[in-house]
């Protein structure tokens, strides 16, 4: 079995991701990436991990040479970005040179991984999980353990707002507004006697919400 194969408990704090993906499929990858950090990990995401003004390839470069764990999203899209075959490439020879070092492949699609990493157990996102995704990266054998992690990051949130039609919030989902900016509605569709709630930016004017 190659080094970067190594298996092992459950990730402590401090080891370091690199989430290597294409553009289109970054919605998925930001959700995994989210959860992750709200767990506790630290994670290498180009989009918030890369400030203004910074060199891209250098910021990837440092990344690349100080991770501990390269996480591969695998699709048609990463086959045909040469940026993400590059980083694969990168991540391959640094955990020869480090054997202590982990990458891990995520198939989105039905595309066939690289040659190189054929023989890796792979996690399949082909029917996107991302709880299972963050539970197989970070080696999370209870979910209970990943769901007492988002409670503490929950706790130490501190304002968070709640609305039965709408659910807990802790900003507005269009501005990013803090929870203190979130105000409740409610209306009642009197043809069919139902109940909406809701709740409203009051920065933005961005709304949702549902029946109750």
């Amino acid at each position: 079995m190659p080094p970067f194969c190594d298996t092992g408990d459950m990730d402590g704090p401090g080891v370091k991701y690199f989430l290597s993906h294409a553009t289109p499929d970054k919605d998925f990858v930001r959700e995994v990436g989210i959860q992750m950090q709200a767990i506790g990990a630290d994670v290498f995401f180009d989009e918030w991990s890369i400030d203004y003004g910074e060199s891209i390839p250098g910021a990837i470069d440092a990344a690349l040479k100080n991770f501990d764990v390269f996480v591969l999203f695998w699709s048609a899209e990463a086959a045909r970005s040469t940026w993400t075959v590059r980083e694969y490439r990168s991540a391959l020879h640094a955990c020869l040179d480090h054997p202590g070092r982990r990458v891990i492949l995520i198939r989105i699609d039905d595309t066939e991984p690289p040659a190189l990493l054929r023989d890796l157990k792979w996690l399949d996102a082909r029917n996107p999980d991302v709880a299972l995704v963050v539970r197989g990266i970070m080696r999370i054998k209870h979910d209970a353990e990943r769901m007492k992690a988002l409670q503490r990051w929950l706790e130490e949130l501190g304002e968070i707002a709640y609305n039965p039609g709408f659910g807990a919030a802790i900003a507005c989902r269009n501005c990013g507004a803090p929870a203190s900016a979130l105000e409740g509605w409610y209306a009642v569709d009197e043809a069919r006697d139902d109940e909406y709630a809701g709740l409203r930016c009051t920065a933005c004017g961005w709304s949702d919400g549902g029946e109750i």
